[in-house]
């Protein structure tokens, strides 16, 4: 055999064994795999994931999740089980998240809060404010009342300016029945009116009940009213 010949079938052999390598750890990699599976499936539980891309805000239903198995060492202690899918029926997600990521508490908006803000309506504020003159109403002003709140500005010209905010609904009273001298009023204002409303505060302020069945009569402005809070002038 030549030398041409002896090199040409080293090259060819190498080749052919280097492929023959490759296989043999290929394969050994896959029943190495499939058994590191097959024992870590003892240990398997079933995760709660979701099922789609969501956006912040989502109530969660049933179609939302799926379940898919983590082992047991891989599985964080804030992760949902199966045994725990139904608790998640209507929670709210709190932020953005992607398909098959584990549904944890880091993303949903925490059922205890049953505070203030969750209760208030949309568009509105609690601003809570100190008064003497409900008495003026034998203390039967409560929750749910709607009312007008009128501050007293400065005298002008031998007349007294007054700034109205009609139609607001009573949150919350307190101090009446624990026979306080002053009573705080918690008022839902619209958010467009707060601005308006919180330069008001500091003058004396009047409240009038007002009844539920004439809630946009309007006695404060004069002709046509461009605005809710509107300055008006009694001699």
């Amino acid at each position: 055999m030549t030398r041409k010949a002896k090199w040409i079938f080293a090259v060819v052999f190498s080749v052919l064994l280097s492929i023959v390598t490759v296989v043999l750890i290929h394969q050994y990699l896959q029943r190495e795999t499939s058994r590191r599976l097959e024992q870590a499936s003892g240990n398997a539980r079933n995760v709660v994931v979701f099922a789609s891309e969501l956006q912040a805000g989502k109530a969660l239903n049933a179609n939302d999740l799926l379940v898919r198995k983590y082992p047991e060492e891989l599985i964080s202690a804030q992760w949902y089980l199966e045994s725990s899918a139904g608790m998640l029926i209507g929670r709210q997600l709190r932020s953005d998240v992607q398909p098959g990521e584990p549904v944890s508490e880091r993303v949903l908006s925490s059922n205890l809060n049953n505070g203030l803000s969750a209760k208030l309506p949309n568009g509105y504020y609690a601003i809570t404010v100190e008064t003497d003159n409900l008495g003026h109403h034998n203390a039967m002003l409560k929750t749910g009342d709607v009312v007008d709140i009128v501050f007293v500005g400065g005298s002008f010209e031998q007349s007294r300016q007054y700034t109205a905010f009609d139609n607001i609904e009573i949150f919350d009273v307190y101090g009446v029945q624990e026979n306080f001298g002053t009573y705080s009023l918690t008022l839902l204002i619209e958010s467009a009116r707060v601005r308006d409303f919180t330069r008001a505060l500091g003058n004396p302020m009047l409240v009038w009940a007002r009844e539920h069945s004439s809630p946009n009569v309007d006695i404060w402005a004069k002709g046509t009213k461009q605005s809710k809070v509107a300055p008006w002038k009694v001699q």
